[in-house]
């Protein structure tokens, strides 16, 4: 992962029309981006659709960009609005997820422990996304800048243009909704095993 003076420098050379660290940029923070835009979609074609906006304007408008820009939060920023754009195009608050289990070797793992692995990653990966769905788009925004992004709460402040004490109140709301949810899910699952 590069630091913000590295990708600056790949910002300026951008806006020069350099190619290649046009894709540099890309490789670097792309899967990011599209992780923290599908975080609050719950669409990973809209995810990727958003991050794709975002880089062909980027490429498109090099030329207006300012020189002087925090440029990991300049992106962030840009892929919010791309998300919210497209989420209201298609008029939709919250999308089916589509879970793609990992990938493993099948031929270490028995028929019957491949099943097992895949039966629990699905119910795992179920969990998760019912959980993630109690949350709304704010929380799970939050949520997903804080955890998988490790932004400060000053610097999710600053990205989404709202008070530091806000995102501390969202966040700590948010927590709360999921400790429920999973103590309720830990809960059901000790019934099953212990009846």
């Amino acid at each position: 992962m590069l630091d913000e003076s590295a990708y600056l420098q790949l910002w300026q050379k951008i806006i020069k029309g350099d190619r290649k660290a046009f894709e540099k940029l890309f490789d670097a923070l792309g899967k990011e981006l599209v992780s923290y835009a599908y975080k609050i979609t719950l669409d990973r074609a809209l995810a990727k659709d958003a991050v794709q906006d975002v880089f062909v304007d980027l490429w498109l408008y090099r030329s207006n960009l300012n020189e002087d820009v925090q440029v990991k939060f300049y992106l962030y920023r840009c892929v919010r609005r791309a998300t919210t754009k497209l989420l209201k195009r298609d008029n939709q608050e919250n999308t089916e997820v589509q879970w793609y289990p990992m990938d493993f070797e099948a031929d270490e793992l028995s028929p019957e422990m491949l099943l097992c692995r895949i039966e629990s990653e699905s119910f795992q990966e179920a969990q998760i996304e019912k959980s993630l769905k109690i949350l709304s788009e704010r929380e799970r925004e939050i949520i997903t800048l804080k955890y998988y992004s490790n932004l400060k709460l000053r610097e999710i402040a600053n990205l989404l243009e709202i008070k530091e004490q806000t995102v501390a109140n969202i966040l700590q709301k948010a927590l709360t909704k999921l400790r429920q949810q999973l103590s309720y899910l830990i809960s059901i699952v000790l019934f099953f095993i212990f009846g």
